[in-house]
């Protein structure tokens, strides 16, 4: 994995998270600078750290819908700093396979002295082959965290947490991770770790650093998978990332697009979104998607999967396109693209550090009655699992507007007390002319 100290988790990437955290913050007085498309455990991080977030506005994709680190957004937020945070934290690559241009993090970070922290949850693979994206450790991060269940073969809540350099203090980790995790840790999950690393290194281009490994079925996986894409691209009304467009023409020339990541958009097909795609698979196919969006439907492709089972999605696809667009018309039209609102749901400020709301009193409100308010509680759209709303900041009318739409449509609200979304945790705090007071 090109780490110089790697430690193995059994509580998932989560813990890894809360430590990377905890093991750079000094105080709770510090702050800490952080993509606003990171996972929920960052929250978690903040509660127990006691920090207080500086939110970078991610990258948006219109068409796919999804966020992503915005390396310009994260060097403008850190030019109007008046002090260097305690670390940074972003996402790379997010749930659709696309990742951040770690480089340039690491270099604008490191010039301030910064240790830059990755969730590279789905990149534990990344070491394997030449055709994958570079591993953030070798793009400059100081350190990363994997879930090695995610896209290797370990046991659920089985990750690694990997450092390179001496920005990270190690003994720190190791006295986090003493406190996050339990002392009776499961060895079954820690000898899964070390199981995925062989079976992964067999596959792999680099055995032992010169040969290649005896089966070298990545290479194969990479090859079966591209040209599965290309065969579900020719599918009208389906649109797969990293084939055709920018970002086969740019971002894949940089490497920054996961070839074992399956992204596709279905919103032009009339009368059905993601998640209406994900459940006919699931029923009438048996073929069981990763994520569902309102408009896409996400798959990952590992060591497990075979030639005839992306046939299989392939075929399933091309049948249920002509469904729909026969329902359509034989003119096969196109449904009108929805405007989405993720990128103006990220539009919430920070008004109280996340540990203060956390340990705060607090009051239930109808939704209805809750924009302006300070969130008491995480409200988050799962998967991929990005709070749109964090305890501690003022809740705004776009945020409330995208979260009631996700669910409208199919998805699913996590983290909050009230699911259905008819009320919300709120603060016991009034703003007034000169700000917010109890």
């Amino acid at each position: 994995f090109g780490a110089e100290r790697t430690w193995f988790l059994v509580n998932g990437t989560t813990a890894g998270i809360q430590a990377a955290v905890l093991s750079t913050v000094a105080s709770p007085e510090d702050t800490v600078i952080l993509s606003r498309d990171c996972h929920q455990s960052a929250f978690s991080a903040l509660v127990l750290s006691g920090a207080f977030p500086i939110w970078v506005k991610p990258e948006y994709d219109e068409m796919y819908q999804f966020a992503s680190v915005s390396t310009e957004n994260f060097r403008e937020t850190l030019a109007k700093l008046d002090k260097p945070p305690s670390a940074a934290l972003v996402v790379s690559p997010n749930y659709f396979g696309l990742c951040g241009d770690i480089s340039e993090l690491a270099r604008e970070c490191h010039d301030l002295s910064i240790p830059l922290l990755v969730d590279e949850a789905h990149g534990s693979h990344f070491a394997f082959h030449g055709d994958f994206p570079c591993t953030s450790l070798d793009l400059g991060a100081d350190l990363v965290i994997q879930s090695t269940h995610k896209t290797l073969s370990a046991m659920t809540q089985a990750s690694m947490l990997h450092t390179r350099g001496s920005r990270v203090n190690a003994d720190r980790i190791c006295t986090s991770l003493q406190i996050l995790q339990s002392s009776s840790p499961n060895y079954l999950l820690m000898s899964s770790i070390d199981a995925a690393r062989a079976h992964a290194s067999l596959a792999s281009d680099y055995y032992d650093a010169k040969t290649p490994g005896p089966s070298r079925k990545f290479s194969q996986l990479i090859e079966d998978c591209l040209a599965a894409k290309r065969e579900i691209s020719l599918i009208q009304g389906i649109e797969v990332l990293g084939v055709g467009g920018d970002y086969e023409n740019d971002l894949r020339k940089k490497g920054r697009i996961d070839p074992l990541r399956i992204t596709l958009c279905v919103s032009d097909l009339v009368g059905c979104n993601g998640f209406e795609m994900s459940s006919i698979l699931e029923d009438e196919y048996g073929i069981v998607s990763e994520l569902a969006t309102d408009r896409c439907i996400v798959f990952i492709v590992t060591l497990s999967t075979t030639k005839s089972d992306l046939d299989k999605l392939a075929f399933s696809l091309r049948e249920i396109s002509s469904r729909f667009l026969a329902a359509a018309g034989a003119q096969g039209s196109s449904s009108e693209m929805k405007k989405s609102t993720l990128d103006a749901a990220f539009d919430s400020t920070q008004v109280m550090p996340p540990r203060e709301a956390f340990f705060g009193k607090h009051r239930r409100v109808k939704i209805a009655e809750a924009v302006g308010m300070i969130s008491a509680e995480i409200v988050c759209p799962y998967p991929p699992g990005i709070p749109i709303l964090y305890p501690g900041e003022e809740i705004t009318e776009n945020a409330l507007s995208y979260l009631q739409t996700f669910k409208a449509d199919g998805g699913y609200i996590t983290g909050c007390s009230d699911t259905s979304l008819k009320s919300i945790l709120v603060m016991n705090m009034k703003k007034g002319k000169l700000g917010w007071g109890s």
